[in-house]
């Protein structure tokens, strides 16, 4: 894919699921769908929708030595950009709560919410683009964000003391679906099983089926849940944070693409995934610990509609050559 083509792609994949994130809100007005829904959505999406498809995806595209390679640019990006964001706290002055704020809506993307669907948009009928990108998630920055996040929500927040509700939240991602998945697929890969043996066709089909309603509920979650709070006292925070996660971030991951000698589409996927707005998980984790979680919401919510714009934008400026 060059990079003219790369750019409309996702350009048109941003568009096309901001539209069906649109559709769904005008659905939540009309009371087709209603808010106590995204619960259900959530639900379905993380216990069956996910894992169903990492487990297709990484059982049968054994790993390679370059995922490795964009897994580290993942972790580092993050780490860099944690940096940042903190630097940038202490030089503006913000207090404590704020700090934390910036930390959890600057460092971790959310790569499995939007960033699935954007890179099935994006690169499709191309397995490998969407492993590549599933490593980065869950490797690059899933494990990041639950090691990570809560300690920055803790230790920025009002309940520094509690230690037992960071040791649920990290001990409750190694006994989720999303685990098993990845690491069964890792474990099955190698062993290059036959999917279109008659006894494992259906069993292999039925997950393609369920991995496919990814797109659908990250749309309807999005839709659900978007709300558009007020700005006011936090508009600084919000073009700090938008500027590193969506613009330092993938600036810094397309540094590292270099260095490793990656491919042109393996630079197109890490770029993309790296320039995802910040995670939703950031404001599950501010509110647990009471690190101004209200601040982190919006500015959640705020990166995702300026993710319409900002993504294509980033992603086309870098790959331009």
């Amino acid at each position: 894919m060059n990079n003219m083509t790369a750019d409309l792609h996702v350009f048109e994949s941003v568009s096309a699921f901001s539209l069906v994130v649109v559709s769904c809100i005008i659905m939540k007005k009309k009371s087709i769908v209603r808010e106590e829904d995204a619960a259900l959505c959530a639900r379905l999406l993380t216990q069956a929708a996910l894992p169903a498809f990492i487990f297709f995806q990484l059982s049968t595209h054994p790993l390679s030595s370059h995922q490795f390679l964009m897994v580290l640019a993942m972790v580092v990006t993050g780490i860099i950009s944690m940096g940042a964001a903190w630097l940038a706290g202490k030089a503006l002055r913000f207090d404590r709560q704020k700090i934390g704020a910036l930390l959890l809506t600057s460092s971790f993307g959310s790569t499995a919410l939007i960033g699935y669907p954007l890179i099935q948009f994006s690169f499709p009928n191309n397995p490998e683009a969407l492993t590549d990108a599933i490593l980065l998630s869950e490797l690059g920055v899933g494990l990041p964000i639950f090691i990570l996040g809560p300690a920055i929500a803790m230790h920025f927040g009002e309940e520094s003391g509690n230690t037992g509700t960071k040791t649920s939240i990290f001990a409750e991602y190694f006994h989720s679906p999303i685990f098993f998945a990845v690491a069964l697929g890792l474990i099955i890969a190698p062993l290059q099983i036959p999917t279109d043996h008659w006894f494992l066709a259906p069993f292999y089909e039925a997950l393609s089926i369920i991995g496919n309603a990814v797109a659908v509920l990250a749309c309807l979650i999005l839709g659900l849940q978007l709300k558009i709070k007020s700005l006011k006292g936090i508009w600084t925070l919000l073009i700090i944070s938008a500027i590193i996660q969506m613009g330092l971030q993938p600036w810094i991951a397309h540094v590292q693409a270099g260095l490793y000698h990656l491919s042109v589409e393996q630079t197109q996927v890490l770029t993309l995934i790296s320039s995802m707005p910040c995670a939703v998980l950031g404001s599950v984790f501010a509110t647990h610990y009471k690190c101004a979680s209200d601040t982190t919401s919006a500015l959640i919510m705020m990166h995702i509609l300026l993710s319409i714009v900002l993504v294509p934008l980033t992603f086309a400026v870098l790959n331009m050559s």
